[in-house]
C-alpha cells in the first residue's frame, strides 16, 4: 500500500495515483474532505515516522536566520567580510557530487 504524506508518495509512484486508505473528495468549498474506507488498516513504517517528524520540525524553524544576515551584512558594510574559497569549493564538489547521485526520468 502507498502512504501519501503531504504530497510525498513513499511507495515510489507518483503521488496522484497513490491509492491509500483514505479517499479524498471536494466539497463545495472546494476544500478536501477526507472519508476513511472501512476495514483499511494503515500502517506507516518507522521511515515515513521520522520524515514526519523532520517536517514537523523544519516547519517550526524560520526559513531566513536573520541574525546571521544581519552579522553578514555588517561585516560586508565594514569590511571584514572574507569568502572562504575553499568552502565554497566543497559545497559545490558536494553539491555535483549528490547531483550526479540522482537518476533522471526521461519525459
Amino acid at each position: 500500500m502507498a502512504i501519501n504524506l503531504n504530497g510525498l508518495d513513499l511507495s515510489g509512484a507518483p503521488a496522484s495515483s497513490a491509492r491509500s486508505a483514505s479517499a479524498t473528495q471536494s466539497n463545495t468549498t472546494g476544500s478536501p474532505v477526507v472519508t476513511q474506507q472501512s476495514g483499511a488498516d494503515v500502517t506507516i513504517t518507522s521511515t515515513a515516522a521520522l520524515l514526519a517528524r523532520l517536517q514537523e520540525a523544519l516547519a517550526a524553524l524560520p526559513a531566513i536566520d536573520w541574525g546571521a544576515v544581519a552579522a553578514i551584512s555588517r561585516a560586508i558594510e565594514v569590511g571584514t567580510y572574507t569568502v572562504n574559497a575553499d568552502k565554497v569549493a566543497g559545497g559545490l564538489i558536494n553539491s555535483e557530487r549528490a547531483l550526479g547521485q540522482l537518476e533522471l526520468s526521461e519525459a
